[in-house]
């Protein structure tokens, strides 16, 4: 019996095998059919072109514009069409080259203001085959006035007879200025954030006019009268006699100075107008006042100033400090005694030793250098460079 049994399984193990090979075999030959009819299936596509010409003219061309209003002059156009693989778009505005657009997409052309007709542009599609139709569709461009114009106008510190513009808009493209001076005159033309400096050539009242522009014709304009003068020059020698020139002191620390009748006519000093310094009760020991000069000290040839002073006391220090404008560390101070109480006396400051590399323009002067002011006034004259 196991004998037995041992054969019969054997024999089923050879069953099994041979019904597995015929499997692969129907697959083998399944596959092959498959291939063979893509085959011909494939034959059969190729013999079946399609006739391009049969393909229609496109129809139905259209664009939709959207101009953008911001005064920029951009328009966007979004050509359609059916049948169409290509659209060329001829902007009519002197632009040579067409704009490319593929069907679903947009594209952006920048144009000047138009007339009351519009730009003519020309859309054109084209189908696969080549064929194309086209129309035409006014564009209208405008640019509105711009809004909350401000200008600025300013003089020039260092010269009375300039001035300074600045202008600022909503919607605008730029600037003009007319500064008024010829009726003729050809304008400057400038940008938002630009400072744009002018100087007459006469003093006198003038009307300045700034002009906002756009791409068209549209603009905002303002006016402004400014009136300027001969340039004031403080320089040395300083006498205090002009009536004209502004000698306007700087005070700190409590010393107060103003420009003012001489009471102490008489010795060295007979002039009509003096610099008169309080140094107030209280004040600081290095209370003192400035004067700013229109243009530096030249030290190439004399590097010595001296001052007439008048004091109602004796043997004080009485110390001249000179500055550099746009840095006070860059300074030189010198001193000298006063001695005799209730007279005109002419103190010598040598600069012998000054930074030449440095410019000055700045002139301090201080009373009594190094004690509490006690309300004493003290008179001064003839600043001026001499050996």
């Amino acid at each position: 019996m196991k004998k037995y049994s041992s054969q019969t399984g054997i024999g089923s193990k050879i069953q099994v095998t041979v019904i597995k090979k015929i499997d692969i075999m129907k697959k083998i030959q399944l596959i092959s059919a498959l291939i063979v009819l893509s085959i011909f299936s494939s034959c059969s596509k190729e013999n079946d072109v399609p006739n391009l010409d049969a393909i229609s003219a496109p129809n139905t061309i259209s664009a939709a514009i959207s101009v953008k209003a911001d005064n920029s002059g951009d328009v966007i156009i979004t050509p359609s069409g059916e049948g169409v693989t290509q659209f060329e778009i001829y902007y009519g505005d002197g632009t040579t080259e067409p704009g490319i657009v593929n069907p679903g997409n947009s594209i952006t052309h920048t144009f000047l203001e138009s007339t009351a007709a519009g730009w003519p542009v020309k859309i054109v599609g084209t189908t696969l085959n080549g064929k194309t139709a086209e129309t035409i569709i006014p564009v209208n461009v405008t640019f509105f006035a711009p809004t909350d114009l401000l200008v600025t106008i300013a003089p020039v510190p260092s010269n009375s007879l300039g001035i300074t513009v600045k202008a600022a808009a909503e919607f605008e493209t730029g600037f003009k200025v007319y500064f008024g001076e010829d009726p003729n005159e050809t304008p400057v033309t400038f940008l938002q954030d630009d400072i744009i400096t002018h100087f007459y050539t006469n003093a006198g009242t003038y009307q300045v006019k700034v002009v906002a522009i756009t791409g068209g014709a549209a603009s905002t304009e303002y006016t402004q009268n400014v009136t300027v003068t001969v340039p004031v020059l403080i320089n040395l020698p300083l006498d205090f006699e002009s009536a004209t020139l502004p000698y306007s002191f700087t005070n700190f620390g409590g010393a107060n100075t103003v420009v003012g009748a001489n009471t102490h006519i008489g010795g060295i000093n007979t002039s009509a107008k003096v610099g008169a310094l309080t140094k107030g009760g209280g004040a600081q020991i290095w209370a003192g006042s400035f004067i700013e000069l229109s243009n530096p000290i030249d030290f190439s040839l004399i590097k010595k100033l001296k001052m007439k002073v008048w004091g109602p006391q004796g043997n004080i220090v009485v110390k001249m400090k000179l500055e550099n404008l746009a840095d006070p560390s860059k300074n030189k101070e010198i001193d000298a005694t006063y001695t005799n109480a209730n007279s005109w006396q002419e103190l010598t400051f040598d600069f012998a030793s000054i930074n030449m590399s440095y410019t000055y323009q700045r002139v301090v002067v201080f009373f009594d250098f190094g004690v509490t002011g006690n309300g004493a006034t003290y008179f001064f004259d003839d600043i001026k460079q001499s050996n």
